[in-house]
């Protein structure tokens, strides 16, 4: 092995091109293609075919390590780090890289990730010693994430490095699905997760009297919406942050809800929405005679009204008390259903489109209470006793008619 170092004050360590070895690693067979893609890649790029070109391989260790007179030798010294730093991208399609650290037994060499004033580890010594079968850790970030090796403390830490390309002459993957494995990192996600929820929901300032938080998705899912329960088969297929989310706070004993989020503004100028856990098909309340009401019709099917903080509600409405949600992360468009249907415009009659985004909420009970929170069947409860929710099909007209 040479060791190709130029400046031993900014990375010492052993170094081979991918050119100069071969690795009997196979990430398409280890299925970590299709894991990194779903947990790195969020939206549209969640579904693009990538590449992993083998870059180098590198030994960190407290000998330097070199070949001469074709005998490995090696020779003490201070152990082996590799100095804050931002990978040169190569090639226009690189978007990112992966280590994967190999079972040998060392102490130190954590690897340091930085991005926007947040800071990550994965000690690859620690994580991987605790394993009861020999097992490879990896990372995977973009390019333009900061990394560092810490100084190795004892024995060999020893990684191949891959750079990723996005790959638009082939199709993505069809192994199978990637939930079957539960990654490392994705459990490094789950458990930093869980320590921020648990902190705010320890904080007694955080929601006081309880309230739901909405996630926007971060990933595409398929939805059908000609099945009665479009939305049922999305929670075993949830990927990346969204299903770190989701995990997360299941186990902690909380009700994560799939919805579509609707939202508009109303005749008067005054911004509406509402959730709804199937698709609406807004076809069926055509009529020229009558206005369309949305968001009855969403109730009738069992929605339920939605408002955002600082909201101002339409007087004129009669919703006195929406459920109040929270963003903790935006709302996204990836997962966007798209409806149509007629309205009134004076005397002439339109073609209105209607859109709603994928969401998940959670819903959390007041300070000293969190796990006392209303559930789904409370919500449906309430809402069947609502007179304002009672309705008939009125066949003739091909429009829903409500009574207030």
């Amino acid at each position: 092995m040479n060791e190709k170092v130029l400046d031993e004050t900014y990375c010492k360590a052993g170094k081979m091109d991918a050119e100069c070895f071969a690795s009997a690693l196979v990430l398409a067979q280890a299925d970590l293609i299709k894991i990194i893609r779903d947990n790195l890649l969020e939206g549209t790029e969640s579904t693009n075919p990538i590449t992993a070109e083998l870059h180098k391989l590198n030994v960190y260790s407290t000998h330097s390590i070199f070949m001469r007179q074709q005998k490995l030798t090696r020779k003490p010294g201070k152990g082996s780090f590799f100095k804050a730093h931002i990978d040169p991208p190569r090639g226009e399609k690189m978007f990112g890289s992966l280590v994967v650290v190999f079972p040998t037994l060392h102490e130190g060499g954590a690897l340091l990730l930085r991005h926007r004033g947040h800071e990550w580890m994965f000690d690859s010594g620690r994580e991987l010693a605790v394993e009861h079968q020999p097992s490879i850790g990896y990372v995977a970030f973009f390019s333009d994430v900061e990394h560092e090796v810490a100084p190795v403390i004892s024995g060999h830490r020893v990684t191949l490095t891959y750079n990723f390309y996005f790959d638009n002459g082939r199709e993505p993957s069809s192994k199978g699905p990637a939930s079957e494995h539960r990654s490392l990192s994705r459990a490094v996600n789950e458990n930093a997760f869980r320590e921020a929820f648990q902190g705010q929901l320890e904080n007694p300032e955080f929601l006081p009297q309880g309230g739901t938080l909405a996630f926007g998705l971060r990933h595409i899912y398929p939805i059908d919406r000609w099945n009665r329960r479009p939305l049922e088969h999305i929670y075993g297929v949830l990927k990346g942050s969204d299903a770190v989310v989701y995990q997360t706070v299941r186990a902690l004993g909380f009700q994560p809800v799939l919805y579509l989020f609707h939202e508009w503004a109303t005749p008067h100028y005054f911004p509406e929405a509402a959730v709804i856990d199937n698709v609406m098909d807004f076809n069926g309340l055509c009529n020229p005679e009558l206005e369309v009401d949305i968001i009855k019709a969403i109730r009738c099917e069992g929605g339920i009204v939605v408002c955002k903080e600082g909201w101002e509600i339409d007087p004129k409405r009669g919703y006195e008390s929406p459920e109040k949600i929270e963003w903790a992360t935006p709302v996204t468009t990836f997962n966007r259903q798209k409806g149509t249907y007629t309205a009134l415009d004076g005397s002439k009659a339109t073609v209105q489109v209607e859109y709603a985004d994928l969401c998940l909420f959670v819903r959390i009970g007041k300070a000293g209470e969190r796990l006392a929170y209303p559930t789904v069947s409370q919500l449906r409860k309430e809402w069947a006793r609502d007179p304002r929710t009672s309705h008939f099909w009125n066949r003739e007209y091909c429009s829903w008619r409500f009574e207030d």
